[in-house]
């Protein structure tokens, strides 16, 4: 591959050829990875000709890293008074406060897997989507480099295959892709820095709690990045901890850079010796999304990849808990009486689904709640990759949306911790033991460090949590009830009733309920 964004936007210019000045009243689907020059051709080209035949392009974005670096990039080619760029919630916001937004002949959807990815947690995501589905008249062009499934939807709803352009991304640059364990990581780190001089390393968490967790082991060897809503974190986070240095190169001035999903597109890092890229981020296009911030100086610029491994119990519990809120939101739209008969008279089942906008009604006087479309969308398309996953393993659905280059360059990282062992070794510890609710808090902590999430902490999830996790291997079980003399439960709860302790002490859970875990037989 030529060097040079001249080069490298030949690759969809050529491709796409002088199509884009017939388009009218059309749906465009860019499908390329990262690199491969999307934001070179819609601004390059197609926004030099938009202003040349004075048209007036909308540009929209789903993150504010990504919003100033277009707008950079807009004002160098003088384009300010043709392209219009603004955030997907900007747009969300002024549709709600009925601003006017005006008209334009091109929108440029960028980062489109908004819709459905950030669905999982923003309100408002079906509101730009239907802006952009419902445009006539003029050109909507879809962007992504991790949009599989969500361009598979469009293709069935909106996109003619012919406006379909795709681009396999290069991993040229890519020495090695490594699957590891959660517990290898702080390792492998150390070896990393103990045996490398300058290398830097870039870590993608998945949750805020394991920023936390990694702030405890590396201190100030790192900088930090998240949300500024990141509440829990804003004592150590780094305002601007990437920058343009002086020698050109865009990048963090320590050695790590631990980070969230905050950072998973939008900012580019060129620099030379970011060597080390590991992401525990679970999301497959997330993941993409999370090594493509790595942008290669040159043709000597390498670098190499890091996956943590999900286990298939882990991807079992998830895909309970997402088919479990599917079937409900299947059965709500296919037969609203027989819903409203299992459901309309509890609360808390609906309030605990996020699909719905709002608490279900205790009867149908309340009204009919309504859904969040593309959310329940993002749910189907991730129950289909959990299936995938299950059929094969987390690796092979990963590897096979990176493609054969990256494929043919992974490897299983030597350093192996058993984890699985380990949260045995802490079931048998609770043999014997009465399970009060500092103790159960406890255990479904133990289930997070093992990657299983659980959504509630009832009996009746942990133990289905085990099954899921250890299938016919070991049998345990946890009980709260009692048992007959055949060995039968009852209706009756485990109640502690000793007002003293065996050292003579008051019973500080005297009365209270608890649990036993017991290996079935």
């Amino acid at each position: 591959m030529a060097n040079g964004k001249a080069a490298i936007s030949q690759y969809f210019s050529e491709l796409i050829g002088d199509s884009y000045k017939t388009w009218k009243n059309t749906k465009i689907v860019m499908d390329g990875g990262t690199g491969t020059g999307k934001t070179f051709f819609n601004l390059n080209i197609l926004g030099i000709y938009a202003k040349d035949q004075r048209k007036r392009v909308l540009y929209l974005c789903n993150r504010k890293g990504l919003k100033h670096q277009i707008i950079r990039e807009v004002r160098a080619l003088e384009l300010k008074e043709t392209v219009y760029v603004m955030t997907y919630q900007q747009l969300e916001s002024f549709i709600n406060s009925n601003t006017i937004i005006g008209d334009f002949d091109y929108i440029i959807a960028d980062e489109c897997h908004y819709s459905t990815n950030d669905a999982r947690f923003n309100d408002y995501t079906d509101i730009s989507y239907n802006f952009l589905k419902n445009q006539t008249g003029n050109v909507v062009i879809y962007v992504s480099a991790t949009a599989k499934v969500f361009f598979n939807h469009l293709l069935k709803e909106k996109v003619s295959p012919d406006h379909y352009f795709n681009i396999p991304k290069k991993y040229d640059y890519v020495k090695k892709f490594y699957f590891y364990q959660k517990k290898a990581l702080v390792k492998k780190v150390e070896d990393i820095l103990a045996q490398e001089e300058d290398s830097k390393i870039v870590i993608f968490c998945n949750a805020y709690d394991r920023v936390l967790e990694l702030y405890k082991v590396f201190g100030d060897r790192a900088s930090y990045c998240a949300s500024k809503n990141a509440k829990k974190l804003q004592a150590i986070i780094n305002e601007n901890v990437i920058y343009e240095h002086e020698d050109g190169t865009v990048t963090f001035d320590k050695r790590i850079l631990i980070t969230t999903k905050v950072l998973d597109n939008g900012i580019d890092i060129k620099d030379k010796m970011v060597k080390h890229i590991f992401n525990e981020i679970f999301d497959a296009d997330s993941a993409i999304q999370a090594f493509g911030r790595k942008r290669p100086v040159d043709a000597d610029d390498t670098c190499t990849f890091y996956q943590k491994l999900y286990t298939k119990q882990a991807i079992q519990s998830m895909l309970n808990t997402d088919n479990n809120y599917v079937k409900q939101i299947d059965l709500f739209k296919n037969d609203y009486d027989q819903f409203y008969k299992i459901y309309g008279n509890n609360r808390r089942v609906m309030q605990r689904n996020p699909i719905f906008y709002c608490n279900f009604g205790k009867n149908k006087a309340d009204g009919k709640p309504d859904y969040h479309h593309m959310r329940y969308n993002k749910y189907k398309m991730d129950i289909e990759i959990y299936d995938d996953m299950k059929k094969t393993s987390y690796e092979d659905v990963i590897l096979n949306l990176f493609g054969d280059d990256i494929r043919s360059k992974a490897e299983w990282l030597d350093i192996y911790i058993n984890e699985k062992d380990e949260f045995l070794d802490y079931l048998h510890t609770l043999e014997g033991r009465w399970l009060f609710a500092e103790d159960r808090k406890e255990l479904v902590k133990w289930f997070e460090k093992i990657g299983v999430k659980l959504r509630r902490a009832g009996i009746n999830t942990l133990n289905g949590a085990l099954q899921d996790y250890y299938g016919n291997k070991y049998k345990f079980r946890f009980r709260n009830k009692q048992l007959d003399e055949n060995g039968k439960l009852t209706k009756k709860n485990l109640v502690d009733k000793r007002k003293l302790l065996s050292d003579g002490t008051t019973n500080p859970h005297r009365d209270k309920t608890y649990w036993v875990l017991e290996e079935i037989n």
